[in-house]
This record gives structure tokens, C-alpha cells and sequence, in this order.
């Protein structure tokens, strides 16, 4: 039995404002390649399908295409949501697509859901837990807690794990080893919030345990604990982040091996250090033209319409910054401004800001009241 994981599809995505909807695709038509020559029977699609609550036309249209394509190769797939999907919105039409082999968990109710697959001989049981907050859990099983470890102990706890059997668990949430947190990209920290901690050790009864949630493909305390990884990079701090397919492959001894397979983006995201002057004469390292540059400029003098004239090499350019001397003294005097900052009480930055606003200084009056509304909240 092969099973493809994936998760963090995030379609519909614009980076910088550029649509990813054709990179994406692209993607997407190499996954389908490669489940065609490693003749995959199962996808797993762990969360974060759609960027968006409500997802472009674009988008819908993308992701019903896919599964289009794998319903005509009879391909089982199981798809969770993420924190990004609207339940409603991926939940439409389950009872109907479930006969096209396409298992959707969109919303925890009151346990796992769980689909058990035979095929050649081997039965695996697929447990489906879509983003959820703890604060639910302990809502449905009237918990004195709400932290999110001992919630999800709780849940795992009391659900019916067949230990003879191999057990696969899809789950998209923050899952760290050991207190340690995964590999973090720019495009993620905004929308995880305030991040709750999941221990690997909760998931022990299960033989795998296929994640979403965080962008570099990494196992989380043991090498069956993994998260996927998003299809295509989409941030400039995932430039340095490979990603790539996981695919199972279960025997009949029931033993799980892995095999990691590389996707190669239609349009690279890279950045590049040089002058404006070296840019367009082409004297340093330009590779592909097309790809989503971050062009750092190192030139000292004004450059009018910098981003016109590095758009002639790099038409799909999403961002340029500089670095030189007058930007490291802007760095520098920024340090200073928050160092100052830093060593200044609440009262004495109330009063600096009570200036500004107001043009005239704080009186004694005013100013005992806020130093007495300091100490309260201190308290």
C-alpha cells in the first residue's frame, strides 16, 4: 500500500500580491505525475487546502480539478481542514463525494473519525482530527482544562485504537518535540497566533502521524511524526526550505518505510546581492529570469524607480530592499530608538506620547492618575 502525505496547499495564495494560482497548478499536475509512476493508492490532504475562508473562484475551481483527476484514477483521498479552510465551505457535498472515494473531515464533533482501508491484504485505520482548539475539547467533555496538551491527551486517550492494526492519524495542528518547536517560515508566524504546544508523545499509539500546519517537510520527535511541508514556498524566508513529497509505503509485515520526493516550482522564490549597475549589465549570477526575486541593492546613491529598472531582469520581482551605508545608520539609529525606548518606565512613554498627541505637557494631575492606573494593572 503507497499513501501520498501532503498538506499546506494554501490555494488561492497571492504572495506580495502575485497570484499563485499557475504555480500551483503546476504543482499540482507534478504530484498527479508522480502518483501515476509510484502508483499511489491513498492521498492524504492534512489541512490549510484554501488560503482563504472564502476561497477565489480561481481557487475552487484549481482544487476541483485535482480531486477530478484523482477520483477518474480511483485514488482514495482523505482531506482535513486547516485553521485557513471555512468548514462549511470544504464540508459541501462530503455525503455525495464520499462514493467518489473522497473522505472529508472538516469539523470535530464529539470523536475522531475514523475510515479503515483494506487493500492487497492490508488493512489501515485512518483517524481524521481537523483543526480544532482546545478550548472545544474541553467544551464537548466538560473538561476542567483547556490546556491544549491535556486536552488532546484526553481525546487520543479515549478513542478505540486497534493495536494490531496499523493506525494512521491526519491532524493539523502545532505538534513539537520535546518542547521544541518546528522550523517557523514569515508566511506562518502571522496566522498561527498565539502558538499552543502539542507534545509528540500524545500521538505514540499511532504508527503514523501525518501533520499540516507548519511549511518545512520535518518529522517532530520521531520520524513518524511528520509534518508535510506546503507544496511551494510562500514566503522569502522559506527560499532555503526544500520541499518535497512523502509517500508510505506499507508491507505486508505492516512496516512503514519512507521515500521523500523533491517538487520543482514552475517559478523558483530566490534572492540575489549585487549593484544595479552589475544587475543589468548581468554580471553577477542572474539564473532563471522568471523566478520571484528579493533583489537586495548594495548601490549608495539614490536610484530613481529602482523596481522599474530591476523589473527589465526580473519581470516578476516581489520585493527589493538595500544595503549600504545610509541604510545601516537608519538600522543602527532604529537599535538605538528601541534600546532607549527599552529603558524608559510605562509613565515616562505615556507622557512622551500624551505630548505628541496633545502638544502640551502632562500636568501633575493627570500624571498621578495614570501612575496610580500603572500600579493597578501591575497589581
Amino acid at each position: 500500500m503507497k499513501i501520498l502525505h501532503l498538506a499546506d496547499l494554501h490555494l488561492g495564495k497571492r504572495v506580495n500580491e502575485m497570484s499563485m494560482i499557475e504555480d500551483q497548478k503546476y504543482i499540482l499536475d507534478q504530484i498527479i505525475t508522480l502518483i501515476k509512476e509510484e502508483s499511489v493508492g491513498i492521498v492524504l490532504l492534512c489541512g490549510d487546502i484554501y488560503d482563504k475562508s472564502i476561497p477565489t473562484i480561481e481557487a475552487i475551481h484549481l482544487l476541483d480539478e485535482f480531486l477530478d483527476q484523482l477520483s477518474k484514477m480511483a485514488i482514495k483521498v482523505l482531506m482535513i481542514s486547516g485553521n485557513h479552510d471555512s468548514i462549511d465551505r470544504l464540508s459541501f457535498g462530503k455525503s455525495l463525494f464520499t462514493r467518489s472515494n473522497l473522505y472529508i473531515a472538516s469539523q470535530f464533533e464529539n470523536e475522531i473519525e475514523k475510515i479503515t482501508v483494506k487493500e492487497n491484504g492490508i488493512t489501515v485505520n485512518f483517524y481524521m482530527l481537523p483543526f480544532v482548539k482546545s478550548a472545544y475539547i474541553s467544551h464537548i467533555f466538560q473538561l476542567q482544562t483547556d490546556s491544549y496538551e491535556e486536552c488532546f491527551r484526553y481525546l487520543i486517550e479515549h478513542t478505540k485504537i486497534d493495536e494490531e492494526e496499523t493506525n494512521i492519524l491526519l491532524s493539523h495542528q502545532f505538534v513539537t518535540a520535546n518542547k521544541k518547536n518546528p522550523e517557523l517560515s514569515d508566511s506562518e508566524t502571522s496566522s498561527l497566533g498565539g502558538i499552543d504546544n502539542i507534545d509528540f508523545h500524545i500521538f505514540d499509539p499511532f504508527d503514523y502521524v501525518a501533520l499540516g500546519h507548519i511549511h518545512k517537510p520535518q518529522a517532530m520527535g520521531r520520524e513518524m511524526v511528520r509534518y508535510a511541508g506546503s507544496i511551494l514556498k510562500y514566503s522569502f524566508s522559506e527560499i532555503h526550505m526544500d520541499k518535497k513529497a512523502t509517500i508510505l509505503t506499507i508491507d505486508a509485515k505492516k512496516e512503514i518505510s519512507l521515500s521523500f520526493h523533491p517538487l520543482k516550482p514552475l517559478r523558483d522564490m530566490r534572492e540575489i546581492e549585487c549593484s544595479l549597475e552589475e544587475l543589468l549589465k548581468k554580471q553577477c549570477e542572474i539564473g532563471k529570469q522568471e523566478d520571484y526575486m528579493h533583489v537586495i541593492l548594495t548601490d549608495e546613491e539614490q536610484i530613481l524607480d529602482a523596481i522599474g529598472k530591476v523589473r527589465t531582469i526580473y519581470p516578476n520581482v516581489m520585493q527589493i530592499s538595500f544595503k549600504n551605508r545610509r541604510h545601516m545608520k537608519q538600522l543602527e539609529s532604529a537599535q538605538i530608538k528601541e534600546d532607549q525606548i527599552s529603558d524608559q518606565s510605562p509613565a515616562e512613554l505615556f507622557e512622551q506620547f500624551y505630548k505628541m498627541q496633545n502638544h502640551i505637557d502632562l500636568d501633575e494631575k493627570r500624571l498621578q492618575l495614570v501612575l496610580s492606573v500603572f500600579e493597578e494593572v501591575i497589581r
